[in-house]
């Protein structure tokens, strides 16, 4: 049997682009990957989504052929019992878990949006800063590099002047894309907010305006995929592939010579009595099972399914800190009917926000949030198909298609995404129940802290201005009591720390117990601000694969380097 140098447990945007980077030095890897790949043509799955009947994130990916069972469920699965093991019924809708994720190579970079923030430098110390929260080991700029290589890695289009030393994020390189264009409703706004006055500056010094989005999809032709054309169904699937995945960095280690075996779900890490990881075993989708040998192991699963591998494995926990603190972003929306056309669905989802609060001295009461502009008319709800079934009652004929082009072109919508704080009593444990493998399914115990849930009111008041401000009338507003909707953005159950008492790995992503083993992604999170993780992950990632692979130098060439000699 092949000894690998490095064997991955995920073929996400963590896992890939580290095999990716240790695969160019010449090393060994190995990426186990419990779903399947994709299909050789994107046009496969761009016809299961219009095939789908309920149009959900997972509609172009969970369509298998006739008696093939899926054995690596998600939450989102059709025809299938839910995966996640939690109470359904709870009446409070801020009492249980509700983002789901891809098992598949790629990962749920497939039908992620494509927003790009950085975390800012107040986010890595907010115990410091607010006293709330705790703070992370590394700080902004000792990850600054990673995230400069993570937006080339990715291809992320953005502004570098207008997002410079922003809440003191500094730049060291601009994007390799400018940012994309912004759309019509975009620029309405730009005007409509330059000439009202600023309800909210106490919360910070900066001006509520609209800022640009870095994304990871082409502005202009990028690492060989097309320009972004406007689609608009970024999420589930980008049709051209402009929009970044990361089958893209999984193709490119594969080139590079690293091994990918797909339908290989790790049951169990093993280690040795001293607690250095020997080997791992994974199962087939035909039930088979497996053992594969390394020198160094990375554990780059999402944040529920590292969790689940760790506790069934019995490894990494001796502070009791696998599987807590589970996290996500909540975020809801507003929605209002603005008195002139803003002409939505034409490019992507959303390509601007307002920043501003993202961090100030508020954030030791109530949460951090950023907005973000819909372009998308009422979203996901109040989609075209709601509108036409409301007036279809009362109109017909060419009345009804004038109200509908009317109501639907003037539409418009914000999002929000808040901070969410840490708490050991969301988590991740094994359920007694299995899933069609025959393994373990994820029991989830979570609730939205009064933190988070008290900065809605002010979210909402926020939205209300801006509706306002465009000429929307209040019986055109709904912006009641915006409630918790699901980011994706799962987050937490690995915490990375100093002290091996509170935390499960140390700043170099090791785990305290285990010399050779390593947990890449957001699951390594101590905190999550108000920035989607996905260009954190990333940039953790790359810095993680560079760290490696000084493991495998030998002492002799290490120290020579180390004196600058060659």
């Amino acid at each position: 049997m092949k000894k690998y140098d490095v064997v991955i447990i995920g073929a996400g945007v963590a896992g890939a682009l580290i095999a990716n980077e240790l695969a160019k030095k010449g090393r060994s890897v190995l990426i186990l990957e419990a779903g399947v790949r994709g299909p050789k043509e994107r046009t496969d799955l761009v016809g299961n989504y219009l095939n789908s009947t309920n149009r959900s994130l997972g509609s172009p990916y969970n369509v298998f052929p006739a008696g093939v069972i899926n054995k690596a469920p998600i939450e989102d699965a059709p025809n299938l019992p839910h995966y996640y093991d939690q109470d359904y019924n709870q009446p409070d809708q801020n009492k249980y878990f509700k983002s789901n994720y891809e098992r598949r190579v790629g990962g749920s970079t497939w039908h992620w949006l494509g927003n790009c923030p950085r975390l800012l430098p107040n986010d890595f110390e907010t115990a410091s800063k607010y006293k709330i929260g705790v703070d992370w080991p590394i700080k902004y700029r000792d990850l600054e590099e990673w995230y400069c290589r993570a937006e080339h890695e990715l291809g992320v289009a953005g502004d570098h002047d207008e997002l410079d030393n922003y809440f003191g994020a500094f730049r060291s390189q601009p994007f390799p894309m400018p940012k994309i264009w912004p759309s019509y409703s975009d620029l309405l706004i730009t005007q409509k907010l330059s000439g009202s006055s600023d309800l909210w500056s106490e919360f910070n010094d900066k001006p509520l305006a609209l800022m640009s989005t870095p994304q990871a999809r082409n502005s202009e032709p990028y690492d060989g995929r097309p320009v972004c054309a406007g689609n608009s169904s970024c999420v589930p699937i980008c049709p051209i592939g402009a929009k970044y995945d990361a089958s893209v960095h999984t193709k490119k280690a594969e080139a590079n010579g690293a091994d990918l075996l797909d339908k290989a779900i790790v049951t169990r890490i093993i280690a040795d009595e001293s607690g250095k990881i020997t080997s791992v075993e994974y199962q087939d989708w035909e039930d088979k099972k497996h053992n594969v040998k390394g020198e160094i192991f990375v554990l780059a699963a999402n944040a529920i399914e590292s969790a689940k591998i760790l506790l069934m494995s019995d490894l990494a926990n001796e502070s009791d800190q696998v599987g807590r603190n589970l996290m996500d972003h909540p975020q809801g929306e507003g929605q209002c009917i603005v008195n002139e056309p803003v002409f939505p669905f034409r490019g992507p989802p959303t390509t601007s926000g307002i920043d501003k609060f993202r961090d100030g001295t508020f954030r030791a009461k109530t949460a951090a949030f950023r907005l973000s502009m819909g372009n998308d008319g009422g979203g996901r709800s109040n989609p075209p198909q709601g509108v036409l079934k409301e007036l279809i009652n009362d109109n017909f004929g060419v009345v009804l298609r004038q109200n509908l082009k009317a109501r639907v072109t003037s539409q418009f919508r914000i999002s929000f995404l808040a901070e969410m704080l840490p708490s050991p009593d969301n988590r991740v444990t094994l359920s007694p129940d299995k899933d069609a493998a025959g393994i373990f399914r994820p029991r989830i115990t979570f609730s939205v802290d009064t933190y988070t849930l008290n900065s809605f009111a002010v979210i909402g008041e926020v939205m209300k201005s801006i509706f306002l401000a465009l000429g929307s009338k209040l019986e055109d507003i709904n912006v009641k009591n915006p409630s918790f909707l699901p980011a994706g953005h799962i987050m937490g159950t690995c915490r990375m720390g100093n002290d091996p008492k509170t935390s499960v790995v140390d700043k170099n992503l090791r785990c305290h117990q285990h010399p050779n083993l390593y947990i890449a992604g957001a699951s390594v999170f101590p905190t999550v601000g108000s920035a989607n993780p996905t260009i954190t992950i990333a940039a953790l990632s790359l810095r993680l694969a560079s760290f490696i692979e000084k493991q495998f130098k030998p002492v002799t060439q290490w120290h020579q380097t180390e004196k600058g000699q060659k």
